[in-house]
């Protein structure tokens, strides 16, 4: 019976955000969220792949998505570029087969759906109400309203989660964290230091299929995304990670710095989830994950931090790191939400040193919180 009702709570909780949500993302001027650059890569990959990265080519299309509509903005010469991986536009095109608007809107409910599902494989096997706090943050509403991909990566980690006791699936799992793979440094290295080899190959299989894939369209296309994707680390933008700080330093030596500051921000969050992993070893199953929660959080929340490009929507990845981590409290959503919206509104360079000072003080306080409070909960 107990089933049944939570089968029903959630049916009529997903047909009540339908019923809300979809007359209403995104909104009627398209251009305001990412979806547009998405159905550009959408269509490109589908009728020129050779051309996917070539801003010329894009702002033709983008024009015909927003019907004439442009986005004056720093360094985007009137368009949103799509600078994702090939995969990102393949994903796209079932969505963008149906029109900016319904299929922008299904875009946006297929991440919330993504992200919904993350959050309950995460959290598991704790009620599934547990992951309303993330749900329900501001990182959450400026994810839904930039139609973002980050609920993708969320169900990457929530399947690795689920699927932990069969390493080599888990990683294969991963391969959806691969939509955002910037985000991803940290738990990369930890993967590697924990000679986690099953979970790597599993990873690094997801990411052969997807390569080939693409490549097989276009040849080209790898090295023309590393060449754009230099175009995100501009100084007027709202970045809230550490390496933007590359910005600020003159132009010969950017590129130094940003990688100096890329590895220096994974080391240190790679450092704080080593020193709380706990004994758990080479353990299996919910065991294993129980003592890995406060690690796992701080290597999703240090991912944002350390990425050489992040926006303020990307901090929804650490309200999932947040629910897994099963120890955050009032103080921790409220500094979260009131931090993300601080970093969504205020002009550059404060989204950076708001996103730092967020991201520093609760992986600091995951890392160091009292040995009681980073029990599981299941040892009390």
């Amino acid at each position: 019976m107990k089933r049944w009702r939570w089968r029903g709570n959630v049916a009529l909780l997903g047909v009540t955000l339908a019923f809300f949500l979809f007359p209403l993302l995104p909104n009627d001027d398209v251009i305001n969220s990412d979806w547009p650059a998405f159905a550009t890569g959408a269509q490109l990959i589908v009728h020129d792949p050779s051309h996917l990265y070539d801003f010329t080519a894009q702002r033709q299309v983008e024009l015909q998505v927003t019907g004439g509509r442009v986005l004056v903005t720093l360094g985007i010469k009137g368009i949103l570029p799509f600078l994702a991986p090939a995969w990102v536009a393949l994903l796209a095109v079932p969505f963008a087969v149906l029109g900016p608007n319904i299929g922008g809107r299904l875009w946006v409910l297929f991440g919330l759906g993504c992200l919904a599902a993350g959050l309950y494989l995460a959290t598991r096997p704790r009620p599934p109400t547990v992951i309303l706090p993330a749900f329900a943050s501001v990182p959450t509403a400026l994810f839904m309203l930039n139609a973002q991909l980050d609920g993708i990566v969320a169900l990457g980690v929530g399947v690795s989660i689920a699927l932990w006791p069969r390493r080599y699936l888990a990683g294969l799992a991963l391969g959806l964290t691969l939509v955002k793979p910037q985000l991803m440094l940290p738990l990369g290295v930890a993967v590697l230091l924990t000679r986690e080899w099953k979970v790597l190959a599993g990873w690094a299989t997801a990411g052969a299929l997807l390569l080939v894939t693409t490549v097989a369209l276009s040849p080209r296309w790898v090295f023309e995304w590393l060449s754009q994707s230099r175009s995100t680390v501009q100084t007027g933008a709202r970045e809230v990670d550490l390496p933007h700080l590359a910005v600020f330093l003159p132009d010969s030596l950017q590129g130094v710095g940003l990688a100096i500051l890329t590895l220096a921000a994974v080391g240190l969050v790679t450092w704080l989830a080593w020193r709380v992993r706990g004994h758990a070893g080479r353990a299996q199953g919910a065991f294993f994950v129980e003592k890995m929660r406060p690690a796992i959080a701080i290597l999703l929340a240090g991912g944002v931090l350390a990425a050489p490009h992040a926006l303020p929507a990307d901090l929804v990845l650490v309200a999932v790191g947040l629910a897994i981590w099963d120890r955050s409290g009032w103080v921790e959503w409220l500094a979260l939400s009131i931090g993300a919206l601080l970093a969504a509104l205020s002009p550059a360079p404060y989204p950076t040193l708001i996103g730092l000072v967020l991201m520093l003080g609760l992986t600091f306080r995951i890392s160091f919180g009292r040995r009681s409070e980073l029990a599981p909960a299941s040892s009390r």
